[in-house]
């Protein structure tokens, strides 16, 4: 039994001190008990070899030591769902537009691509990714742990009721004031963009004269149709305020169409002239707003993408006859 004692000595020393004799003595009783049957069965001791193979089917004394123990978690199952999004959420909202702009920076600056490339850019993905990321996993972590040992302390997990959920949600309910509102405003915007793109003319005083690229002008006979669906589409929905396949699919291929636009504009450098009193002021001040409109153009380009490709995949779920919530339900 040598290499029992050693065995039982080994898961001991991880186990908390006053509860080491007692479970010593109820794995070493379970051991004994295990060994004596199989001993019982063939007639004869059991070799070393023999023994050996028992303890390791019963596995390393750390993790045996671990089954006797109380599981701990820094974060409980009352909170990890909720972790894990707002991790999720802080990477598209937080990291993302920063290396979004870095690509920005990278595609239309020469002078930032000329001092942050080869070895380079080594400084920038540690301190853009790595920096930022760690920084934000540990806060994020830091708060939820604290959560779940506050809550798990409190009336938290039992003062509650089902009355006080939030109504469930049809995602294909389409809220009448917001269709009103892009209406309304999609009304504006489209008329004062189209104007802007038929006359080019953005500022026009005495000292100061800021004007669109003549390229834009092409652009006026693509805008004004894209303008005509959408505001058609939205005024559609405010009097039917649900989505259906044909409209989803409309929506989709508005956006894939619009991040189309986004990109040809992109390349239109100098999409914006300025000219002021001072030729070296209108100099700076015509890059300065080229690269943010580039920079803008870019992420709006991606955000059109994403929206379509959602659009096509709830489109595909409703043809696919997804169940769907009744208008007014809760939970």
């Amino acid at each position: 039994m040598e290499l029992l004692n050693r065995y039982l000595q080994a898961v001991k020393f991880w186990l908390p001190r006053a509860q080491q004799d007692d479970i010593i003595t109820e794995l070493g009783d379970d051991i004994r008990s295990q060994v004596e049957e199989r001993e019982s069965g063939l007639g004869r001791k059991l070799t070393d070899a023999e023994m050996e193979a028992i303890l390791k089917e019963r596995g390393r004394p750390l993790l045996v030591a671990g089954r006797y123990l109380p599981q701990r978690s820094l974060i409980g199952p009352l909170f990890f769902p909720a972790y894990v999004f707002v991790l999720k959420l802080v990477l598209v909202c937080y990291l993302a537009p920063w290396v979004l702009v870095w690509i920005g920076m990278m595609i239309f600056d020469p002078g930032f691509r000329a001092h942050h490339s080869g070895m380079g850019i080594v400084p920038d993905l540690f301190g853009l990714i790595w920096i930022h990321a760690l920084t934000v996993f540990t806060v994020v972590t830091i708060v939820f742990a604290t959560l779940d040992l506050v809550m798990n302390k409190s009336k938290f997990l039992s003062d509650w009721s089902p009355r006080k959920l939030p109504p469930a949600r049809d995602h294909d309910r389409i809220p009448r004031a917001s269709s009103a509102f892009e209406v309304v405003m999609g009304g504006f915007f489209g008329i004062w963009w189209l104007s802007m793109l038929w006359t080019l003319t953005v500022i026009d005083t005495e000292s100061l004269r800021v004007t669109l690229a003549p390229a834009w002008h092409h652009f006026f006979w693509i805008f004004l149709p894209l303008w005509a669906v959408n505001t058609g589409l939205s005024a559609t929905n405010f009097f039917r305020p649900y989505w259906t396949r044909s409209r989803r699919l409309v929506h989709a291929a508005t956006n894939f169409v619009s991040a189309g636009v986004l990109m040809a504009v992109v390349k239109i450098q100098p999409a914006v002239l300025v000219s002021f009193g001072s030729i070296k002021v209108s100099q700076v001040a015509e890059v300065s707003i080229n690269l943010s409109l580039a920079i803008s153009f870019a992420i709006a380009t991606l955000v059109c993408i994403i929206v379509g490709c959602v659009d096509v995949w709830r489109a595909y779920s409703i043809s696919k006859g997804a169940p769907r919530l009744n208008h007014g339900m809760a939970v």
